[in-house]
């Protein structure tokens, strides 16, 4: 039986952390699976240009920070050189290595895999087209195509001196200095990566303040850090032109309630957010309801046509990889039949990978109060955990949003060191509906940074016991 007359009981377009996964979980639950991707490899954005890359060179920056200043820690080079070309070998084995682990995963699930580009022709109908053209016939399709990232009108990258996430991977050297427009994840990231690396860093945003969906006050932190690290940060600040002369990036910038200006660097990052891949997807066709690009769902990420279903970035959620392999699983566990629970978003934990690291889950103080709360707020400095003097990371804090009367956790927002894997630890807090004294009575090993959590718990009642 040829693949062209299968009908398989779900395809999925799409192959990154949404779709992948969605593959596995619906192979598990005993499913004929289709994965329809694009590109030759297996992972999507996110282990090729965006995840797991970008925490790699940032791991570097980490280590060749630290390598500066090993005086402080009593170990002496005589001389530190930072070889990019090997930075970014590593950075590219590590993608290889991963990418070869899930195309294992899907060969060990038997999830058949179509290269080329899906076209939805019918609700039970994908045309791929490429070097090996099919028709996908399937009961069920899920959408799972992401995003790719957003340019300013009239912009036009010329993927040498003006890069995306994308680009900005490939090169060879670390250039002298760089313009980063927009502070969300993307662009502090990468301004934290290269700043470490020795590069003159700027970075422009047009809202008030840098990663603008995080909580104030860990905003005002960060930005306050990453100043004194020598990072120039404007805000407030519009980019009215952008152009390439003479090998260098001129950008024209108004200021609030400044004159506008140009800045020149080598190099520039657009990290101004993503927006959902679905275009030629033949919604219109279909009748598949899209607002701006993305793709409306229900409860179990069901689309306006029933039957065709969409996760991940093309969906108007957070885009978080975490995220869209929840809400494929959802999806898959839905068409099995299996009985399921919408996704609460408020549990969607969020990391900024730069330097400190910031995380957070549930509601900021700002969100708290809006949906009518009564709040309560403390905050713990890093500065007094034993375990981050030690390990020479001293800036940040913790910061809890509790309700009033019982003081139940709404909100764990952190900044400093390991507060990305701390955040789990507030996931579970949040979701589990638990109140800070609950917190505060759970013991935590010493000597570790999960103690600002417990000790911020004591903070809410006035009794933090290391400040």
């Amino acid at each position: 039986m040829s693949r062209e007359s299968v009908v398989y009981d779900v395809a999925i377009i799409g192959s990154g952390p949404g779709g992948y996964v969605a593959a596995i979980k619906a192979s598990q639950l005993g499913l004929k699976v289709a994965l329809i991707e694009k590109y030759s490899k297996v992972g999507g954005t996110c282990l090729h240009w965006g995840c797991i890359p970008t925490k790699a060179l940032l791991l570097n920056a980490d280590l060749y920070e630290k390598a500066l200043h090993g005086k402080e820690f009593g170990i002496l080079y005589k001389d530190i050189n930072l070889d990019f070309r090997l930075v970014k070998a590593r950075k590219d084995k590590i993608v290889k290595k991963l990418a070869m682990g899930t195309d294992f995963l899907m060969k060990k699930n038997k999830v058949a895999i179509y290269q080329g580009i899906g076209s939805i022709s019918a609700p039970d109908t994908i045309q791929v087209s490429g070097e090996a053209p099919a028709e996908v016939k399937a009961k069920k399709i899920v959408i799972a195509t992401g995003s790719e990232a957003k340019l300013l009108p009239g912009m036009e990258l010329d993927g040498q001196c003006i890069l995306t996430n994308k680009e900005i991977l490939d090169l060879d050297s670390v250039p002298k200095s760089l313009l980063v427009v927009g502070a969300g994840a993307v662009g502090i990231e990468f301004a934290s990566i290269f700043s470490r690396f020795g590069t003159d860093v700027t970075v422009v945003e047009m809202l008030p303040r840098i990663l603008p969906l995080e909580d104030n006050e860990v905003s005002e932190e960060l930005r306050k850090i990453l100043t004194r690290r020598r990072i120039k940060i404007m805000t407030n600040a519009r980019l009215e032109n952008l152009t390439v002369q003479d090998g260098k990036v001129q950008a024209t910038l108004s200021v609030e309630g400044a004159p506008a200006q140009v800045i020149s660097a080598e190099k520039a990052l657009i990290g101004v957010g993503r927006r959902p891949v679905s275009e030629g997807l033949g919604l219109e066709q279909l009748g598949v309801a899209t607002t701006r690009g993305f793709i409306p769902v229900d409860e179990h990420m069901e689309t306006s046509v029933p039957g065709i279903f969409a996760i991940g970035d093309v969906v108007p959620t957070q885009q978080l990889a975490h995220l869209a392999s929840h809400e494929g699983i959802l999806a898959v566990r839905h068409i099995a039949g299996e009985k399921t629970e919408p996704l609460n978003y408020d549990l969607v934990p969020s990391c900024t990978y730069c330097s400190p690291e910031v995380s957070s889950v549930g509601l900021t103080e700002n969100a708290a109060r809006e949906r009518g709360f009564e709040v309560v707020t403390s905050k713990f400095p890093f500065a007094a955990i034993g375990k981050a003097t030690i390990l020479g990371e001293n800036d940040g804090f913790v910061k809890l949003v509790c309700e009033k009367k019982y003081k139940q956790v709404l909100g764990i927002h952190m900044i400093g060191p390991h507060v990305t894997e701390l955040i789990a630890e507030g996931t579970a807090i949040i979701g589990l509906e638990a109140c800070a004294e609950d917190v505060s009575h759970l013991i935590h090993a010493h000597p570790t940074v999960s103690e600002g959590i417990m000790e911020a718990a004591h903070a809410i009642y006035g009794a933090a016991i290391h400040f």
